[in-house]
């Protein structure tokens, strides 16, 4: 594992202003309003509070579709000894909004510097955003730890979040990162190795939302069909100006600032940002601000063309998913032969069989228990991944 300084300048000029407000705010979330456009659209805000035993501050969270009940949640952002937590939900046993934590945080593992953004991709691959030093972390499915540096890939000190663009919106399939200090918004090309290793090139298109949304911590992409959302839209996390800030996307998966509109306003040290898979709320952590987690419902619950991403699997989809047994395998042309593995949650390889140059192809499961797979594709036009649950 890499070893850097515990802290730099940047983090203390932002933890610093952090701990200014939240001396004058401490544990007060009055001040946080949806704006009258979502308020009329039927949107709610719930402050779900802080969590016991997760160290403060707060960094990104996401929930994994598989895991519906557990939340991932960085804790002591931003520091060299920062780690990510798991905490159980709460669900209302009719709705299934989350109302609340079932427990303590426990450490799930060490994420040096976690910033805002945390992704688990569908091969098992763990990537989290690292502050200050501008780097994107990553956990591989055998634990293994690499840091991948982006100022040589021409993304400005230092990196805040990241989101992969899900499947139906304009750039599909993208990596977008945004730099906090910058207020920059960039797409980042990738190829994926077999290991489940993110190997990232050179940005290829950039937005700066330095006028609309400084210091975005958290990007999330709205289900669609969600009211007052007529075209694919986004939302961001905007630290600096301390709002929620919602727009259509455009080229790339990128946000179009002419169609900036605040949704949320009055909040300290807006962080992270995630979409519930379940009901489509729209949650997001504070850095500061008394450490909270707040929760924006009203969104159209994801439906599973829109809740399946496509960044690691730029080969094939499979469905139905989840799936009872026997799944099928529909490969993107142009056809190619190959193979096909399946792997549990650890890597390990549990059946292969061939792929056939034909667009579609039955899998079978049904020896396998409950649970999730890793469905990897191989053949001459790359590697792809996909997870999939069997009932």
């Amino acid at each position: 594992m890499k070893h850097y300084s515990h802290l730099s300048a940047l983090f203390i000029v932002k933890a610093s202003l952090s701990y200014a407000v939240m001396l004058l705010s401490l544990n007060s979330v009055t001040a946080q309003s949806l704006t009258p456009e979502f308020v009329t659209a039927g949107y709610t805000l719930t402050n779900l509070g802080s969590i016991e035993g997760l160290p403060t501050q707060y960094g990104g969270l996401t929930i994994r579709p598989e895991q519906p009940d557990i939340l991932y949640i960085g804790g002591s952002a931003n520091y060299g000894s920062g780690a990510l937590y798991t905490v159980p939900l709460i669900r209302d046993p009719e709705t299934f909004n989350i109302t609340g934590f079932g427990g303590a945080a426990e450490a799930y593992t060490l994420t040096p510097n976690i910033d805002g953004g945390v992704y688990f991709a569908p091969n098992g691959t763990l990537l989290f955003t690292r502050y200050s030093m501008n780097e994107i972390g990553q956990i591989l499915p055998d634990q293994t730890y690499t840091s991948t540096p982006l100022n040589p890939l021409g993304v400005s000190s230092s990196v805040g979040s990241l989101a992969f663009v899900p499947y139906g919106y304009p750039g599909a399939g993208n990596l977008i990162v945004s730099s906090y200090s910058a207020s920059v918004l960039y797409q980042i090309p990738f190829t994926i190795e077999g290991s489940g290793l993110y190997n990232f090139s050179g940005q290829s298109a950039e937005v700066s939302v330095a006028e609309t949304s400084s210091g975005p911590e958290g990007i999330a992409y709205i289900p669609s069909g969600s009211l007052a959302f007529p075209n694919p839209s986004m939302a961001i996390s905007s630290y600096d100006l301390g709002k929620v800030v919602v727009f259509e996307v455009g080229n790339h998966g990128l946000p179009v600032n002419e169609t900036a509109r605040e949704m949320l306003t009055g909040l300290t040290g807006a962080e992270g940002a995630l979409i519930d898979p379940v009901t489509g709320d729209f949650l997001f952590s504070t850095f500061g601000g008394g450490n909270k987690v707040v929760r924006i419902s009203g969104f159209k619950a994801p439906n599973s063309a829109n809740n399946r991403l496509l960044a690691d699997n730029p080969l094939f989809r499979i469905y139905p998913n989840p799936c009872e047994g026997i799944c099928t395998l529909e490969l993107k042309s142009p056809l190619s032969p190959g193979i096909i593995e399946i792997h549990n949650v650890l890597g390990e390889q549990l059946s292969s069989l061939v792929l056939q140059k034909t667009p579609l192809q039955k899998i079978d499961l049904s020896n396998l228990p409950a649970g999730l797979y890793i469905v990897k594709v191989k053949n001459e036009l790359g590697t792809g991944f996909s997870r999939i649950i069997r009932q």
